[in-house]
């Protein structure tokens, strides 16, 4: 049943996803549009989708154990991503700036805006989401710490500096609501309905925002850079699959167990394709962001098959 949902639900986001790419190549989603799209999106619909859902899971021991085994395997997932893509970089030879861009494309996928709304669609209790959030904070440390440091790595940056950008609203969000669900709180269904509803519009208008940036470039070149097909094997498929394995020596040989939908989420989110907001550092620390949006969209487009294949492989383990 899963498979069905997860397949239909890729190609309606495919689909939202080129409304974005038709509206901008039509100049309705201009470039200061995208931006203001992607500010709407932090600033106010996503921390209202992740401040609805985590409150509203019904929690027991079983998703307090399977959150700690998340922001762990997360960790995992994300050390192996580092080590192989930096392996793949060399590999390749690139220059300096591209070899970094493709490092951190390795590393960190599009874990918000492909993720929340494909987990709010296949686990609607909001379970799904609880963890997907978790890789997603997890993933953020990584990326304003060691992230940072590989954009910076010919600059003097402060250690402060980096960390202030792990206080935003989606953290305020995720933390308000863990306090709401450990506590038992919950919003008033006047209060709720609204904030809710406009905490799924995120669904939509993310996937109009991953449009607009791929419109943006002409990609065809994309497609003959033997680089980006590695960065999408090793991101999408090598490292979701030996995170599988790790996963299941760990069941069979320790007795740690982790919940399905956990396994699905934490495998899942390693293997999304690359993260959108590398294009925006990559322009904003003078690195090579046209590589990048190379990246984002080659990866995209693999995705659509890479991810069904992922959620099959989840199963037979």
């Amino acid at each position: 049943m899963y498979f069905s949902i997860i397949t239909s639900q890729i190609l309606i986001l495919a689909l939202l996803a080129v409304v974005g790419v038709v509206a901008t190549k039509l100049k309705v989603i201009t470039e200061q549009v995208k931006n203001s799209i992607a500010t709407l999106i932090f600033n106010i619909t996503l921390p209202f989708l992740i401040i609805t859902s985590v409150s509203h899971v019904e929690i027991n021991k079983e998703i307090l154990n399977n959150s700690i085994l998340v922001f762990i395997l997360s960790s995992v997932g994300i050390t192996l991503l580092y080590f192989i893509g930096r392996a793949s970089g060399f590999f390749f030879k690139l220059e300096t700036k591209k070899r970094n861009i493709h490092l951190l494309h390795t590393m960190f996928g599009n874990v918000a805006f492909l993720g929340y709304p494909l987990f709010s669609a296949l686990f609607p209790d909001g379970e799904g989401l609880l963890y997907a959030i978790i890789y997603h904070l997890t993933q953020d440390v990584f990326i304003w710490t060691i992230g940072i440091f590989i954009f910076n790595s010919s600059k003097k940056v402060k250690f402060s500096e980096n960390l202030k950008h792990l206080l935003n609203p989606n953290t305020v969000s995720f933390t308000l609501g863990a306090i709401m669900l450990l506590l038992g709180i919950q919003f008033p269904d006047y209060i709720y309905k609204p904030f809710y509803g406009l905490g799924q519009t995120t669904i939509y208008i993310a996937m109009l925002y991953i449009g607009a940036v791929l419109a943006q470039n002409p990609m065809i070149k994309a497609f003959k850079k033997a680089e980006i097909y590695a960065l999408s094997f090793n991101k999408m498929i090598l490292v979701p699959f030996l995170l599988l394995l790790i996963i299941e020596f760990l069941t069979k040989f320790t007795g740690i167990h982790i919940g399905e939908i956990a396994k699905t989420v934490v495998v899942m989110q390693t293997g999304m394709p690359c993260m959108a907001m590398i294009v925006v550092l990559a322009k904003k620390f003078d690195s090579d962001d046209l590589h990048a949006t190379e990246n984002l969209f080659l990866s995209t487009i693999l995705s659509l098959g890479t991810l069904p294949l992922i959620y099959l492989l989840i199963q037979f383990f």
